[in-house]
């Protein structure tokens, strides 16, 4: 459970870093969710993908599905902000 906890995190991290100042920039929600949940999933595959490379280790799929909870997680904060704002 250690190595999914660190995925949700990082996942959450890399989703909020992009979809929320694509979120405020444009003052649209859609580009918000969207850049959040395709970061997320593009950092997690290219995560997979080098632990494929490497040796010792192997793709994951549980490890990604983690790593875009991490993404929907940056989504609800996002959507939080946007209905907070009003």
């Amino acid at each position: 459970m250690k190595d999914a906890k660190k995925h949700i995190f990082f996942g959450f991290v890399i989703a909020f870093i992009v979809g929320a100042p694509a979120y405020l920039d444009s003052d649209c929600l859609f580009a918000g969710i969207w850049t959040a949940l395709t970061s997320s999933a593009f950092a997690g595959v290219v995560k997979e993908w080098c632990d494929n490379k490497t040796q010792f280790n192997e793709w994951s799929w549980k490890d990604l599905g983690w790593t875009c909870v991490g993404g929907v997680i940056a989504v609800v904060l996002i959507l939080l902000l946007h209905f907070a704002k009003g």
